[in-house]
């Protein structure tokens, strides 16, 4: 029996470093004012020195504008008055960072990728504004896939003082991830960004691509959402990575943020497992969204196989649960993330699973795609069963019980 990837959400993804302490932005004019007085700056540094005194207030002043486009989320306008700026004064480290971030927020990853070399070989000074900045230059870049750039943020955030553990960590598992990723190649679609190791054939890479854009397509129909963005995708020929992770060695696909899929090594031969674990890992990315990641693990797992195509009989879920399922949902839920076994892992799937399938039985699949919505909108699990299933967690365990016999 194949078992669907694990969703290891915290394991591997982690929460976001603690950000230190910025310094308090100055108050900034707005509208017509604000623009009057960038305006004014501009013009004034036509005629200035770049390095000179002049021209180095100049800078200040306009990355203060600068920053206040970008923190706006105008990163465009924002690129326009830091690039300015560091033009005015290279020595102005603080501009130069914020500069790479606009182009990484622009999603110009290559311009970002120059600006933060050259950031790296001036050295910034250690503030904790330009701490804060590496700190989300790297998980940017790491999100993206760019595990160099991601490497080279999070090594300047640390250089700056960054002495946070997480940030550590992630300086670290990025450092060992981009050592198992030499040689990758990428191949982009609408929403997906595959990248593959070079054991893996292009065709198979390109059937991927292909039954993610289907998956997709018929997941965001589902859900009522289609990813938010492009959804990075990593297939691996061998388990360097998931060894790295911890990955329990019968687990094929893991979903931290990133799509990550082993590949056996005959995968060539079974196509179709390929695209049920793609389709399964993609449940994940897309509910965690649709759900403002609010969902618990026992929906996330159930929802996940159905979406895949997996099915199960009431006498095979009552098989798998021999003497390991959980008494309760509460029981269930509390399983989920944890280390198990492979038995232990069959059964948790199979009743997560079968709980999904009882409540499509008896108020339809519909259900549990408002569900899910319900929990973005801040609803508990309880309350959204009970809006879109007339089901309580207890009597939804309940009626389970009676509808497989158990």
């Amino acid at each position: 029996m194949r078992l669907p990837g694990l969703c290891l959400l915290a394991a591997l993804a982690g929460v976001s470093p603690a950000k230190p302490p910025a310094r308090a932005a100055p108050p900034q004019p707005s509208g017509p004012e604000r623009d009057a007085a960038v305006a004014s700056a501009l013009r004034r540094a036509e005629g200035a020195t770049p390095g000179g005194p002049e021209a180095r207030r100049l800078a200040v002043e306009l990355q203060e504008f600068g920053s206040g486009y970008l923190r706006s989320g105008d990163s465009g306008r924002a690129i326009e008055l830091l690039g300015e700026a560091y033009a005015l004064d290279e020595g102005n480290g603080s501009a130069l960072a914020e500069l790479t971030l606009a182009y990484a927020k622009e999603e110009d990853y290559d311009a970002a990728a120059f600006y933060l070399r050259l950031a790296e070989e001036r050295g910034a000074a250690a503030l904790p504004e330009t701490l804060a900045t590496y700190s989300t230059l790297g998980e940017i870049f790491y999100g993206v896939h760019r595990l160099e750039d991601a490497v080279v943020a999070w090594s300047e955030a640390a250089r700056l003082g960054g002495q946070d553990p997480v940030l550590l960590r992630r300086l670290a598992r990025s450092r060992d991830e981009l050592a198992v990723a030499r040689g990758q190649r990428s191949l982009s679609t609408e929403n997906f960004s595959l990248f593959a190791e070079p054991a893996i054939p292009e065709s198979i890479l390109r059937d991927a691509a292909d039954d993610l854009e289907a998956a997709h397509r018929a997941q965001s129909a589902f859900f009522g959402v289609p990813l938010a963005r492009r959804q990075v995708v990593v297939l691996y020929g061998g388990r360097a990575f998931f060894a790295l992770a911890s990955v329990p060695d019968w687990v094929s696909g893991v979903y931290d943020g990133k799509i990550r899929v082993a590949l056996r090594a005959a995968a060539a031969d079974d196509p179709a497992a390929l695209s049920t674990v793609l389709a399964h890992e993609l449940a994940h990315a897309l509910m965690r969204q649709a759900s403002g990641d609010r969902a618990p693990g026992w929906l996330h797992e159930g929802l996940a196989q159905w979406l895949e195509g997996r099915r199960l009989s009431r006498e095979e879920a009552r098989a798998a649960m021999r003497g390991r399922g959980a008494g309760s949902i509460e029981e269930l839920e509390s399983r989920f993330p944890g280390a198990m076994d492979r038995a232990q892992a069959r059964a948790l799937y199979a009743q997560s699973l079968s709980l999904v399938e009882y409540v499509v039985s008896v108020r339809g699949e519909g259900a549990l795609a408002c569900v899910v919505a319900r929990l973005r909108e801040g609803d508990s699990i309880a309350d959204a069963l009970r809006a879109e299933t007339a089901l309580g967690p207890r009597e939804l365990f309940q009626g389970w019980r009676a509808w497989i016999g158990a």
